[in-house]
């Protein structure tokens, strides 16, 4: 079926219009007010006064496209322009009842469309008010109807499919969330755009979604039971027979054509749960990628901020510890190689010309040139860094010092008046291990945290029952 025999043309104008934001709140203000009223329609009188309340609430940028005048334009003017706009789009239909009112109904795929996007504005993925238990509904009911006996095998089959086929759409919901999350690394150059990503993202995705998945929703708790009973289906002659005859109609009477969709829905079915454990690793990787990328790009962002005397210093203070430690000849040996520039006094012109052979460099040749290098030492003495000033067990201490008079504190209480490469990092390293490493939740705040450095959205730190 042609889409456009069903959906007028002029029907997405609305949302394309340069005053989409104002007509898509409209349209949802309405349709909440027209669910609560009477099943035979809404009385236009009744949506007028709720477009009014609703533009007094969220006024106008830009006035509405063809309703510039002269004069002086109300709310209410503008709801009866809405309103007939709706109309001429086919949002809604307004008709006159016995009493010569007029009254207002969506049309059918007006409602299916509304929906569709009250869904996306209220999904917890993209960081709506939704209760975040789409994993643990799906399959759980999956799992309650394959374990209930009412013998109406065909149609518990499909609505285990259906299910089952929501719950993929949940997972793909997330691959696709952490996917922008990985994008906004390379978009973003600004330290604290990252952090305030990272924070959407434990909040959005880690949170509401990924950890349930992990945790309380996790399919593992019902998974074997669900595909032991999808298997013990297709064993039984008797039980594919009932399935079979659910899809006789859409196979045109065809019993063999019916007999192969209902083997095909089951054995989909048993696939897509016994490769759960590996999207879910898949996703476990893109989290992985995705923190421990945004990390080094903050590390990065703050090391390039620096000043030459910056960098410097921190050499000098490395050298300074290793003579201060009885090692100057190795210390000075560690750190001569950055500074040495080799020289070539002449180069032949033919050589310039000389084509590249054929070249592979193998493990054992690698490992035996770089093995020990002054580069491996700077990082074993920065990985010491790390463990002194950011592993878990130093940021769980350092929070601990702020719990102990208080269960939530704000970021902006932490670091205070400090504002140091160190402290931007510590933040960082608190908002990584909330909610999984440490028992501690994240919650924004519209505040922020100035500097004359940085200037950073404030977050709560939320003590955890065991913390």
């Amino acid at each position: 079926m042609d889409l456009y025999n069903v959906i007028p043309k002029q029907f997405f104008s609305l949302l394309a219009s340069k005053n989409q934001s104002i007509y898509v709140g409209s349209i949802l203000e309405v349709y909440k007010a027209y669910e609560n009223g009477s099943i035979l329609g809404m009385d236009k009188t009744i949506a007028k006064q709720v477009l009014v309340d609703y533009l007094d609430l969220n006024p106008l940028e830009e006035e509405l496209e063809g309703n510039e005048s002269e004069q002086e334009i109300t709310n209410r003017d503008r709801a009866n322009y809405i309103l007939r706009r709706m109309e001429e789009t086919e949002w809604i239909d307004i008709d006159i009842n016995n009493d010569y009112e007029e009254v207002i109904n969506f049309r059918d795929y007006s409602i299916t469309i509304i929906d569709a996007l009250r869904q996306i504005s209220s999904d917890s993925i993209y960081g709506g008010e939704s209760d975040g238990h789409e994993f643990r509904g799906y399959i759980y009911t999956v799992y309650s109807l394959l374990n209930s006996d009412h013998g109406e095998y065909g149609m518990v089959v499909e609505q285990v499919y259906k299910n089952t086929a929501a719950f993929v759409r949940e997972i793909r919901k997330l691959d696709s969330r952490l996917k922008y999350y990985i994008r906004s690394i390379i978009d973003n150059s600004e330290i604290k755009d990252l952090i305030n990503l990272l924070v959407n993202y434990k909040v959005e995705l880690m949170d509401q979604a990924y950890r349930r998945l992990k945790t309380s929703d996790n399919i593992n708790k019902y998974r074997l039971d669900i595909v032991k009973k999808l298997e013990s289906f297709q064993q039984d002659p008797v039980i594919m027979e009932l399935i079979a005859k659910e899809y006789l109609l859409q196979m045109k009477n065809n019993h063999d054509l019916a007999m192969i969709k209902a083997n095909k829905r089951i054995d989909d079915m048993i696939d897509i749960y016994n490769s759960i454990n590996f999207i879910i690793d898949e996703i476990d990787q893109k989290n992985k990628v995705y923190v421990n990328s945004t990390i080094a790009k903050i590390k990065f962002l703050l090391s390039d901020d620096e000043n030459i005397i910056t960098k410097l210093t921190r050499i000098l203070r490395f050298t300074a510890d290793g003579i201060k430690n009885r090692k100057s000849k190795k210390t000075l040996e560690t750190v001569e190689p950055i500074f040495n520039i080799s020289n070539y006094l002449q180069i032949g012109t033919s050589s310039l010309f000389t084509p590249r052979g054929f070249y592979k460099r193998i493990d054992s040749q690698y490992l035996a040139e770089n093995n020990g290098g002054p580069g491996i030492r700077l990082q074993e003495e920065f990985y010491k860094e790390f463990e002194r000033n950011y592993s878990e067990d130093v940021i769980n201490r350092y929070l601990l010092e702020f719990f102990r008079d208080n269960t939530q504190i704000k970021a902006s209480q932490i670091i205070r008046d400090d504002m140091s490469d160190e402290a931007v990092l510590r933040l960082l390293y608190i908002l990584v291990y909330a909610g999984d490493e440490l028992d501690y939740y994240i919650q924004p705040l519209t505040s922020e945290i100035e500097h004359t450095r940085f200037r950073l959205a404030d977050f709560e730190i939320i003590r955890g029952y065991d913390a």
